[in-house]
């Protein structure tokens, strides 16, 4: 009897709290494993999906840079990308898995000349005998898949905490099935990681909103110095900071600060100020730790770097963006105006700082790189060349590279959401603040910013577009219960279908709406569609077609070689020449789908690629690179 009283008690509070939407624990289970489900899916797909494809143009460089800095503390390459997440990729390695020839002058100029970087990492993983380069980037990726996992699950968590486990599982769906992150979250690179770090910095800055426990401001602190060395960008987590606690002293609501409780106005703000100025000392003690409290670049003394080619390049890219110069500046022109260059504010204050030892060296290095190569970069959309971009770049980049699914829901999200914010008291009005402060002060940045690039750059602001899809379907859910329901699982369904279907090739993804990657090629370039990942389809390709002989345009690092690929360079193409001329076959053109662009191309270059525009290819090689019958 008194089990069947038992049953029938819980029963009834089941029913009170699904009245209440208040998730039963049969419910919260059931999301539970719903959000490990897609989590686990995310990161299977991510990973075979990778599996056959080769090294990104940065991954050679990133994967050396982690191994001098956590093997050696030997900051001298990739400096513009911070330490900290290297250090995560090299962990628990052994130094003799990767050989590196140091003794060599290319080694010495590392320290002086950014533009050895590449040449030296691509040297070091495909030329270098006993390196096994593909077993090397895997084993790093699998490592970048856990963290990509952890931000899907930072994503649901922090959606559940606002609007239940509804929310929490359209916000995982919504980033394990985008094409975006399953491209770009195995790779060896610290887009994915900022992007945890973002979403974890202002989940911190909310929970410290809420209550300032002294673990929780602690946190903000800590992950302030995290993102800060992993990448520069991060400095905009300093302003975004600023404005959220600025937020949250004129939100009329008390404000329990450690044993005290910021009743008025004046201490509130003296409240956030303390925080503040808190989390930026903490966060300037973690740089130095992670540069191993040392000042030069690298160890002993002939460890110290010079400015002196940093600063070169800042002249160069300023000048172009100062007078508006376009890809076909003639090289005269552009050396005529560095020669009347005088540096400015940004340069001067990182000399003084390089002088009085106030940030490694090798921070500041970064720091000057980042800051110059945002000031003008070559960038393509949609046929057009600028060096200084254009500011709807990243809109645009986003409606053609975001599934269509994704697109339709954030439209109804913000129809339903201009009403939801209306009933948002004083306490919601602080969530508000914290998911929707960081994305729109950093797309704002990335908008005003030259750094054209790929959509890459501004995937920090997907995360926080997943939690506010979540969120507004579980309010949509509850308001209209069983139409609201079939929406949402249309939806999903769909956004499964469009990202399943481009599988495996996410890099050159493009919403249905804009073509695919057929599409797409016109439309945008570079990291958007081809990151010279596809080598192995075209080694596979060579293998079973014999009788021809292949010319080649290819936009990456890695060496053709290492795959067993022969072939002859076309103008602008990154691979080393390989010695393998005329041998009377018919000719194939592989061109690398960044070439149409034209953005990294002399004009001259850009004129021999001008007829296969519109020309009908032989084949397309994973989306990326493009054959041509030439006989």
């Amino acid at each position: 009897m008194e089990l069947q009283r038992d049953e029938e008690t819980k029963r009834r509070r089941d029913e009170v709290k699904e009245k209440e939407n208040i998730p039963t624990s049969s419910t919260s289970s059931l999301a539970l494993l719903s959000c490990a489900a897609l989590l686990t899916a995310f990161a299977l797909t991510a990973w075979f999906a990778w599996l056959p494809k080769c090294a990104t143009y940065d991954e050679p460089m990133h994967l050396v840079a982690a191994w001098t800095q956590t093997h050696q503390l030997d900051f001298r390459c990739d400096s513009d990308n911070p330490p900290l997440w290297k250090f995560y990729i090299a962990a628990a390695t052994r130094r003799r898995d990767l050989i590196l020839d140091q003794q060599t002058d290319a080694w010495t100029k590392l320290l002086t000349s950014i533009s050895a970087q590449r040449s030296y990492a691509t040297h070091a993983l495909f030329q270098t005998p006993g390196n096994d380069a593909d077993a090397l980037i895997r084993a790093a990726r699998a490592r970048m898949i856990v963290l990509a996992a952890l931000l899907g699950a930072l994503i649901a968590w922090w959606a559940w905490r606002l609007r239940g486990p509804v929310a929490a599982v359209v916000a995982a769906a919504a980033f394990a099935l985008d094409p975006n992150f399953l491209a770009h979250g195995p790779l060896v690179k610290n887009d994915v990681p900022i992007a945890l770090l973002f979403v974890a910095f202002m989940a911190s800055v909310w929970l410290t909103g809420q209550r300032a426990t002294l673990p929780r401001c602690a946190l903000l602190a800590l992950l302030l110095g995290a993102a800060l060395t992993t990448k520069f960008s991060a400095v905009l987590a300093i302003p975004i900071l600023a404005v959220a606690l600025l937020a949250r002293v004129l939100i009329p609501a008390p404000w329990p600060v450690l044993r005290w409780t910021a009743a008025r106005l004046s201490s509130r703000f003296a409240a956030a100020a303390a925080i503040a100025v808190a989390a930026l000392i903490i966060s300037y003690g973690f740089i130095w730790l992670c540069y191993g409290f040392r000042f030069n670049s690298a160890p002993g003394p002939a460890g110290s770097s010079s400015l002196d080619d940093i600063i070169l390049v800042y002249a160069r890219t300023q000048s172009l963006a100062d007078h508006h110069a376009s890809l076909d500046t003639p090289a005269s022109q552009r050396e005529q105006w560095v020669a009347q260059w005088h540096p400015g504010p940004i340069v001067k204050s990182t000399q003084w700082a390089d002088r009085h030892h106030v940030l490694p060296q090798a921070f500041l290095r970064g720091f000057l790189t980042t800051y110059a190569g945002s000031l003008a970069r070559g960038a393509f959309l949609c046929g057009m060349l600028s060096l200084t971009g254009w500011w709807y770049y990243f809109p645009l980049a986003m409606a053609f590279k975001t599934p269509l699914a994704t697109l339709i829901a954030s439209l109804l999200a913000l129809a339903l959401g201009f009403r939801s914010i209306k009933s948002f008291n004083r306490h919601s009005a602080w969530a508000l603040c914290a998911v929707l402060i960081a994305p729109a002060l950093y797309m704002i940045v990335a908008m005003r910013s030259h750094l054209d690039l790929g959509i890459r750059h501004v995937l920090p602001v997907y995360p926080f577009l997943f939690i506010f899809l979540g969120v507004v379907a579980a309010d949509a859910w509850k308001r209209f219960g069983q139409p609201a329901a079939w929406i949402i699982s249309i939806l999903i369904l769909g956004l499964a279908l469009e990202t399943y279907g481009a599988y495996p090739n996410y890099i050159p993804f493009f919403n249905v709406a804009a073509g695919g990657y057929r599409g797409g090629v016109r439309l945008l370039g570079d990291s958007n569609i081809d990151w010279g990942q596809d080598l192995p389809d075209l080694a596979d390709w060579q293998v079973h077609h014999p009788d021809r002989q292949l010319w080649l345009c290819y936009f990456g690092t890695v060496d053709p070689l290492y795959y067993g690929i022969h072939y002859i360079n076309l103008p602008g193409s990154d691979a080393p020449p390989d010695q393998f001329g005329p041998n009377g076959l018919p000719p194939v053109f592989a061109i690398s789908a960044t070439a149409f662009g034209g953005q990294h191309l002399r004009p001259e270059q850009r004129a021999v690629y001008d007829r296969f525009r519109s020309a009908q290819p032989l084949a397309i090689l994973g989306g990326s690179i493009w054959l041509y019958d030439g006989s």
